[in-house]
């Protein structure tokens, strides 16, 4: 997820504006992979934050980085599968058997 630069800003009420680098990331994310905006939504975010995130201030991001949000993406989060926030592992083949 993109959005570490506004990890701060995002877990901390004492940081009073999301930086800079923070808007810049959340406008990448916004363009780049909007799905992903999903996962703030609906907590998921949390699993990977180092502490529990302010949902008010993820929903501050838009006006305060003026950045509009895509509202066909956010219709998404409610109606369609979000993929998950790490891709799913493949199982590692199998060993082969020695030769005897």
């Amino acid at each position: 997820m993109g959005l570490t630069p506004c990890m701060g800003y995002l877990t901390n009420t004492s940081v009073a504006t999301p930086p800079a680098a923070c808007c810049g990331a959340f406008k990448s994310l916004v363009d780049n992979a909007p799905i992903c905006l999903c996962h703030g939504l609906n907590g998921d975010i949390n699993k990977i934050m180092p502490a529990p995130m302010d949902f008010m201030r993820m929903m501050s991001l838009p006006g305060n980085c003026a950045v509009p949000l895509p509202m066909q993406t956010l219709a998404q989060c409610a109606t369609a599968p979000v993929p998950p926030l790490d891709p799913p592992t493949t199982p590692a083949a199998p060993s082969p058997k020695p030769s005897l």
